[in-house]
């Protein structure tokens, strides 16, 4: 991934930082421009009378931001970038690319970004808003194949998957593992089978927009998007991407780190949104094994006279255990129903 070395006379002369809600504008000399590769073309390549906002998350990518940025711009009307309380240039270079840039002054998460991007695209005449990564995964010339579904009506919500083709996937092995396990798990909290919940280039629809509740900070967004989706009746459908992971440095956290934390934010929407699933898959197990255990011990101590009491308690807790959480799940759905009820 190439940072921006050269300025070029193409590049916006003005562009808006936003930072605690205020709004100020800086007006930018093309020789004040540090950042602008003259071999990205800024003029707009994809031809429409819809207005595409693109958004971008980021933290720390001044390595890439520049790029993405002026690339972006090819494809859309305005590019805003969210920096959530970047250490390095990342501001400035976004700046000088044209961006308008809101800035968060200290470190959220990419819920946090990714919520004051939705929270900003409300108030913003769009037919539709994209999402990608800033650290140069994505590549900004897949945005039409992106929101096409959208601008087409055919959809409210759609995921750029690097996996629809599995033959051509550059993913490494160990993240893709991963992966799936998270895309199991986001089964389980939405009931949506997609081959990439974790993708972060998606296209919303304005009323997709609007419905995104979110309440997460950290990186479990994804799942959460499509969580809302789902319970938002909103249609969601997956387009093909490519993706570059040679000389990206984009992961905040490693992939173990990443991949747990997201899947215990998965569990947690598991738990709030399908009680019965998340207590009731437990219970049964302990039931089943401890009964197992329990009508086994009752059959050596009738046929050798054997009393193995460590075995009895053992079981008879497992069951005692697996019988509250059967009854936690029962409590927890009712009032789940009763709550949507009074909702709608």
């Amino acid at each position: 991934m190439d940072s921006p070395e050269q300025s070029t006379s193409q590049t916006r002369e003005s562009s808006s930082s936003l930072t605690d809600g205020s709004e100020s504008e800086q007006r930018l000399g093309p020789e004040e421009h540090r950042s602008n590769p003259a071999s990205v073309d800024t003029s707009r390549e994809f031809q429409t009378d819809d207005r595409i906002i693109v958004g971008i998350p980021t933290y720390n990518e001044e390595v890439a931001i520049g790029s993405v940025v002026l690339n972006s711009q090819q494809y859309a009307d305005e590019v805003i970038v969210v920096d959530d309380g970047s250490t390095d240039q990342t501001v400035e270079i976004a700046t000088q690319a044209g961006a308008t840039v809101i800035k968060h002054p200290e470190n959220k998460g990419k819920g946090g970004a990714i919520k004051t991007l939705l929270s900003h695209a409300q108030n913003r005449d769009l037919d539709a808003l994209v999402l990608l990564d800033g650290d140069g995964q994505h590549v900004p010339r897949d945005i039409p194949d992106v929101v096409e579904p959208i601008l087409q009506k055919e959809c409210d919500f759609t995921i750029g998957s690097r996996y629809l083709d599995e033959e051509t996937t550059e993913t490494p092995l160990h993240r893709r593992i991963g992966q799936r396990v998270l895309d199991y798990l986001t089964l389980g909290s939405s009931g949506q089978n997609l081959t990439d919940t974790q993708s972060g280039f998606r296209a919303f629809s304005p009323g997709a927009v609007a419905k995104m509740n979110l309440r997460t900070d950290g990186m479990g967004v994804e799942s959460e998007m499509i969580g809302e989706a789902t319970a938002n009746n909103l249609d969601i459908k997956e387009v093909p991407i490519d993706v570059r992971y040679d000389n990206i440095d984009g992961q905040t956290y490693s992939s173990m780190q990443h991949g747990l934390t997201v899947a215990a934010f998965i569990t947690q929407l598991i738990r709030d949104r399908h009680p019965m699933l998340f207590f009731g898959v437990p219970a049964l197990l302990m039931l089943i094994a401890g009964g197992g255990v329990m009508t086994h011990s009752a059959w050596l101590y009738q046929a050798t006279g054997q009393f193995h009491q460590w075995r009895v308690i053992i079981s008879g807790f497992t069951i005692l255990v697996g019988t509250i959480c059967l009854f936690c799940g029962l409590v927890l759905s009712q009032v789940q129903h009763m709550i949507r009820g009074h909702l709608n």
